[in-house]
This record gives C-alpha cells, structure tokens and sequence, in this order.
C-alpha cells in the first residue's frame, strides 16, 4: 500500500506533558432532586480528560458520582461549574440540543395529545439552533432557548421570524408569553440545577400548561457500551422514582408517562400543582444501582478478554477522539497492555483534528491510506457508530483482518 513521503507522527501514549488538573472546572451542590447534603461515593475517576490536551485550558477532573442518602437520587458532585462546562465540552461537537435524533417520531407524539393544536404557544427548552421547532406547525407560536449563543445566532439567521429564539440560562430567561406547552427533550439530565429549571418553568406558566420531558431512566440503564448509564456528560441519573420526587417538589404532577421502546428515554406529561417537599427515597434505587454495577463490570470483563485476544502489534490506529476513548483509557487494558506502543488517533471531527489527546495526534481518517498494517491494528473506539465506522475503513482498503471491533451486538440509545 502506498505511503507518504512524511511520516506519520506515531507517539505513545500519555506522552504529552502539560496536562493538570483545574478546580475552577468543577463545584460541589447539594442532591439536585431533594436538596440534602448527606450523599455516598459509588463511582470516581481520578484524573479524567475531555478531549484534546491543552496547556493554557486544561480539561482534566475528577469525576464523583454519588448517591444521596436521604432521597437515594444518583448525581456527578461535584458538578461542572458554567465556566467548567464551557471549557470541557468545547470539542464536544454538539449543545445540549436533545431533540436532534428523533424529531419526527417526538412531533407525532405531541399531535396525538393535541400539544400542537392552533394557536398555541409552544417553548422548547434547550432548543439548540431551532431545527425541532421549526418542523413543528406554523399555525403555533414557536419560541425556544438555549445556553450556546452561537446556537441561538444561527437558529435567528436560519429560521427568521418564524420562531422566536432566545439565549438565557434555563433558570432565569424571560418567555414574552406563558406557554401552553414545554419540552424539555434529553435536556434535564444535564443541569446542574434541575429543581431551579423545573420551578422556573412552574412560575412561566398558566394553571393549565403542560410540560413534557425525556429523560434517560436507571431502569433501563443496563448497556454492554463501556460508557455505561453514568454519563460523564450527565449530572444527574434519574430512576423513575427521583425523577417523580423532583416534578413533585417543583410543582408538576405527572400524568402520563411512556418508556420509548427502542432507546433509553423516559417521557412524562405533567401539569402544574402545588409544590411538596415531602420527599420519599425508594431503598429500591439501591438495589437498582448494585444491579447496574454488577452488569457493568461483567461487560467491561467481556472488553478486555477480547482485547486480550487480539494480536500483540507494535503499532495501533484508534478511530475516534472522543469520550469513548478515555473510557477506553479509564476502564479497559487496552492502552496499558505494551507501554511501548505506538499510536496514531483518527477522527471525522475537524474540531478534533490537528490537536492532540493524551498525547497521541489526531488526523482525518484520510491518512488511512498511508499506513502500513503489517504489524498494525485499527481499533474502532465508538459504541452507536462502530459498524458505520468499519464499513468506512474498508472502503479506504483497511484490511478487514485488522479492523478491531469492541461490541458483538450495538443498543442504540
């Protein structure tokens, strides 16, 4: 196979020095779901990284995640400050725009409930550029809102007038109208503050508004991905039963909900009622957590036999420079099988390219064509995009003998 003139930038890993850890990333609260201070450690990574290596804005943390005493809700504490999040996920590619993937199948849904009827004012929060609600009907007035002013920028420049577009945080923006109905699609999971947003929206709204929100729940957390439920870009964990407890203190009484059957995602439809604190923990979420743990591992085992199974090469290619290759770092063998090893990082994502993570270079996977895969292997380091991703380095000529897949079976969610 022909090669470059140029060699390639082959390092090891961990070989860039510079990374450090910074305390203005991160902030400690108290349990987003019933306010108590009293909480328990069942999950810490030590020195996380997100994304490329950086010396002037270093992206390693602690990662924490606990469980609450009291209400027995699971959370990330501490927590990404704004600043933090503004920093650690500026490589991730995407805002907290949640209703991307599934917009046709959500708009139906709403339909059905008559949530979309004419002359209703419909919020979507977390609205990234606009794009949800622009599908929506143009007999409804649209309004959304968004963190990511450059979101919003574009969503104005795209949309016009059409849809009314606001960039605020979620627990204080001004809506010029109370609304009929709120979406909060895979956004909730997110926020530092979940109880502030909820009791905003509360005071935003009329006696008959209806908010509907999608969740992933613990319940359905059990994944062979080795990212597992506990999301490092989420900062709070939902079950079923904490989510109820935290409508229940903000002022929303659930009257639907629905498990999506073909992913992760709790959906509730609520409406407004007095707010309560009597807040009841489910010793059940306990036994939840100790359930999930227990499938976790034996995936991660499941992993790092196959890794052990693969051909001992001198070289690597990893395709993907993203979270999913930390987690390979944190949780699997993989990068600490031969500390002589060399590795070169390729990834679709010109945010990513041109920079460098943990050490190793990041390229266009156009490089592929320039390597020697006598003594080398391409490990495909993505859960939803793995068979994507091989069908791709094949086209490129990769030799399918040393294209590397992690999972035997892929749940999308």
């Amino acid at each position: 196979m022909k090669r470059s003139s140029v060699p390639l930038p082959w390092a090891k890993f961990n070989s860039f020095v510079g990374n450090h850890k910074n305390q203005v990333l991160v902030a400690y609260r108290p349990c987003p779901i019933c306010g108590s201070l009293e909480c328990k450690t069942i999950l810490v990574f030590d020195d996380f990284q997100f994304f490329s290596d950086s010396v002037e804005n270093p992206k390693r943390t602690e990662i924490r995640e606990v469980q609450c005493q009291k209400c027995h809700a699971v959370y990330l504490n501490p927590c990404y400050t704004s600043t933090g999040f503004d920093i650690l996920f500026a490589e991730a590619g995407q805002s907290y725009g949640s209703t991307q993937g599934r917009p046709k199948e959500q708009q139906g849904w709403l339909a059905k409930r008559g949530l979309l009827d004419e002359g209703s004012v419909f919020l979507d929060v977390g609205c990234y550029d606009g794009r949800f609600l622009d599908r929506l009907p143009n007999n409804i007035r649209k309004i959304g809102v968004d963190i990511d002013a450059p979101s919003i920028t574009r969503g104005q420049e795209r949309c016009g007038d059409n849809i009314e577009l606001i960039h605020g945080a979620f627990e204080t923006f001004q809506s010029p109208i109370e609304p009929d109905v709120i979406s909060l699609f895979h956004v909730l999971e997110h926020l530092a503050n979940p109880f502030e947003v909820l009791k905003h929206m509360r005071s935003i709204s009329h006696h008959e508004t209806k908010l509907v929100i999608e969740v992933p729940v613990l319940e359905n957390g059990k994944t062979n991905d080795i990212n597992g439920f506990l999301s490092v870009q989420h900062m709070t964990h939902f079950s079923m039963h904490s989510l109820g407890n935290l409508m229940k203190r903000a002022g929303w009484e659930i009257l639907e909900r629905q498990q999506m059957p073909d992913y992760n995602g709790h959906r509730i439809l609520a409406k407004p009622i007095a707010t309560s604190d009597d807040i009841i923990g489910d010793v059940a979420d306990r036994i939840k957590v100790s359930e999930y743990f227990e499938h976790w591992h034996q995936n991660l085992a499941v992993v790092a036999r196959k890794l052990e199974s693969w051909p001992k090469t001198t070289r690597m290619v990893v395709w993907g420079g993203g979270m999913h290759s930390e987690f390979l770092y944190q949780v699997t063998p993989l990068f600490h099988q031969d500390h002589e090893r060399e590795y070169v990082i390729v990834d679709s994502d010109p945010l990513k390219q041109g920079k460098t993570w943990r050490g190793l270079h990041i390229h266009s996977p156009e490089i592929l064509g320039e390597i020697d895969w006598n003594d080398c292997l391409l490990v495909i380091s993505s859960y939803g995009g793995q068979e994507s991703i091989a069908q791709a380095a094949e086209k490129m000529h990769v030799p399918t003998t040393v294209i590397k897949l992690l999972y035997d079976s892929v749940r999308v969610y």
